[in-house]
């Protein structure tokens, strides 16, 4: 191969202005089919690593919602949690409640996310500055986000009530509360404002401390627990409630952004076609250029093989070249769709729909490379049927 090789990339470098605009042109649709690539796989990987960050391996919601989709609550927490701490392998059953609540701070008014917690380890946040909340307190934490917007640092004082002062279910009285510190919260959406608080201080805050109401329930397992076996008991004996292995979440928001991988899938066949077509073309045209070179070689007695070869090879190369500039060219590109996508409301910060995983990037190189191998067997299988004598009578006499 070694022949062959030095022939095909001589070739490709006697019209090297040429060639390079070409592989110019193959990158641009190169870079495309690897974004789309990385788009149909991007998204389940970052949602897995946002939820294997906050080590829970199964997730309760109540019946046919994913956690936090709806406003949907499950209640009674407190004997929901007696009842899955029996089954075998559970270690930790924490929960959380979400609800929107009126801040006053420093004669300005607004609103925020409230996130009650009962959890037993800060696996839902990370603290920045400041200390953690004590779960019998009513100090609570605030994101990043609402910390800059607003000039909230640890110590400061927020009143919190409920938006609807005339509800007669909640508090109508403003709370003060203490500030503890400030924390990145995993499941943060960009830009969103989030209070986070023991879970029985928002409860008595929203009126429903009686019906003990949450929004999910995450259970930490055993190390050599069986995740599926457990979410099949929890859903055979609890019919109100669905749980969710971090594999079964993942599929089920792909089966809601499915648009997503279809529109991926459809303009990566597109960049492929598009991609075969440019290399058929430009190894076809480079052919028909040598056809006395080829014919003479041949009349020499260089073997039909090493001639198939080299014209294979010629597709090959102008393909693996081209990927390395698509994948550059993708990766800029991807960086900034990814931005205009990931600013949608009610993304986690940290969810990026363009994940460079090596294995989606290694994929989208053998595709091209599989492309350049067949876009270049038609003019290597015409070099070999070539006839010498005419081809030699009509391109050199």
């Amino acid at each position: 191969m070694k022949f062959p090789f030095y022939l095909a990339t001589r070739n490709l470098l006697r019209n090297p202005a040429r060639n390079l605009l070409y592989i110019l042109g193959i990158s641009i649709t190169a870079a495309l089919l690897l974004d789309m690539i990385l788009l149909s796989s991007g998204m389940g990987v970052s949602i897995e690593r946002i939820l294997k960050e906050m080590g829970y391996e199964i997730r309760v919601s109540p019946r046919g919602t994913l956690p936090f989709e709806t406003d949907a609550q499950i209640p009674n927490f407190a004997d929901l949690e007696k009842q899955i701490r029996r089954f075998p392998g559970v270690r930790l059953v924490d929960a959380m409640l979400g609800n929107t609540i009126a801040v006053d701070f420093q004669r300005e008014s607004f609103t925020s996310f409230a996130l009650g917690v009962s959890i037993h380890q800060p696996n839902t946040y990370r603290i920045l500055t400041g200390s953690d909340i004590d779960p019998k307190s009513t100090d609570v934490l605030v994101n990043s986000f609402l910390a800059a917007e607003k000039g909230i640092q640890p110590g400061d004082t927020l009143k919190l009530r409920m938006p609807n002062q005339t509800q007669s279910a909640g508090r109508t009285d403003p709370v003060s509360v203490r500030v503890a510190g400030v924390a990145y919260f995993y499941l943060d959406a960009e830009g969103q404002f989030t209070i986070l608080c023991p879970l029985t201080f928002l409860q008595t805050l929203a009126g429903t401390k009686q019906a003990d109401p949450v929004s999910a329930i995450l259970i930490k397992l055993e190390e050599q627990s069986n995740p599926a076996e457990l979410v099949e008991r929890i859903n055979g004996s609890f019919p109100q409630l669905t749980a969710y292995t971090i594999a079964s979440v993942i599929r089920e928001v792909d089966r809601q952004l499915s648009y997503f991988k279809q529109f991926a899938y459809i303009l990566g066949g597109i960049s492929l076609v598009v991609t075969f077509v440019l290399v058929f073309i430009i190894t076809t045209l480079s052919f028909h250029d040598r056809l006395g070179e080829v014919a003479l070689l041949k009349g020499i007695g260089l073997s039909r093989k090493t001639i198939f070869y080299t014209i294979v090879l010629e597709g090959i190369l102008t393909s693996l070249a081209s990927a390395i500039s698509g994948a550059i060219l993708g990766k800029l590109v991807a960086v900034y769709l990814d931005r205009i996508l990931t600013s949608a409301p009610g993304l986690p910060e940290d969810f990026s729909f363009f994940v460079f995983e090596p294995a989606a990037v290694l994929q989208g190189v053998i595709v091209l490379l599989m492309t350049g191998f067949f876009a270049g067997l038609y003019p290597a299988m015409a070099a070999i049927r070539l006839p010498v004598a005419d081809t030699l009578r009509e391109e050199i006499l």
